[in-house]
């Protein structure tokens, strides 16, 4: 714009030389070899006059036409400021929208992100509860094995403790059966060492007692009580008597037969008739 104007300066003052040298040279006087014939001095002045008026018009209609051409490239860089101030806004609104949309994009791969990761914590959690619901699953199995075997092994002692006791019972029977056939044979062998020391002289017949014999293993007599009376103290003392003379009486010498007879202490019904 200032270029333009300046050209139109310079036109300007172009123009306005020419008009001044034509002016000069149509005052100028000049000398003649042939004496023209004079013109009209009014004619002169009036082409002059005439001359000028035309250049000031075409100086006018020149600067008309300038101010004209100013005023057109006024507008045109006015428009073409407000087409580039229209394309810095839509600039603006173009880099603000990019950075809004990279925002956005910015914000939703974070937001991927955080979803990937919340996926991933979650399928973690589902992970560790099915390796706990599958180590309880193999605990609880484990646990009912455990447990069968040891029902299993319950009902297996029962059944031996079962099977002992049966034949440990039937061996106790046995043994009682033997015991108390040894016992009797033992019983009639101290009676008969008692009897064999007792003295029947001077008494009625058809007495009898019971004694409380003491012993230790090997048959010595330890002590020798009554149980039940005769009712007659010299009866019950020759049995007592008896008894302590017959000592030591005929018992086993085995110490756990003679313990599991009962014949530490034992009691001897006497009836020597």
């Amino acid at each position: 714009m200032l270029t333009s104007l300046t050209l139109q300066s310079s036109l300007r003052s172009v123009l306005i030389h020419i008009a001044a040298v034509l002016l000069l040279v149509l005052s100028f006087d000049f000398p003649s070899r042939k004496t023209p014939q004079q013109m009209p001095q009014m004619n002169i002045v009036e082409a002059v006059a005439v001359d000028s008026a035309q250049v000031e018009k075409e100086l006018q209609r020149l600067q008309e036409l300038d101010t004209a051409k100013a005023q057109e490239e006024l507008a045109k860089q006015q428009k073409l400021e407000q087409q580039v101030r229209e394309l810095e806004k839509k600039s603006t609104q173009a880099e603000t929208k990019r950075k809004e949309e990279e925002k956005r994009l910015v914000d939703l791969e974070k937001k991927k992100l955080q979803e990937q990761k919340a996926r991933e914590t979650e399928q973690k959690k589902l992970a560790d509860l099915k390796k706990q619901q599958e180590e309880l699953e193999r605990k609880r199995k484990q646990d009912e094995d455990q447990a069968r075997k040891a029902e299993a092994e319950k009902q297996r002692k029962e059944e031996e403790e079962a099977a002992r006791q049966i034949q440990l019972a039937e061996q106790q029977a046995e043994q009682q059966g033997q015991d108390q056939a040894l016992l009797q044979g033992i019983t009639a062998n101290i009676y008969r060492s008692v009897v064999s020391n007792y003295n029947v002289s001077g008494l009625a017949p058809g007495l009898e007692c019971v004694l409380i014999v003491r012993t230790v293993p090997g048959g010595e007599v330890v002590s020798v009580s009554i149980s039940q009376s005769s009712g007659n103290e010299i009866f019950d003392r020759r049995a007592i008597n008896a008894v302590q003379k017959a000592s030591p009486l005929p018992l086993p010498e085995d110490p756990a037969t003679f313990e599991r007879l009962g014949l530490r202490q034992f009691r001897l019904p006497f009836r020597p008739q």
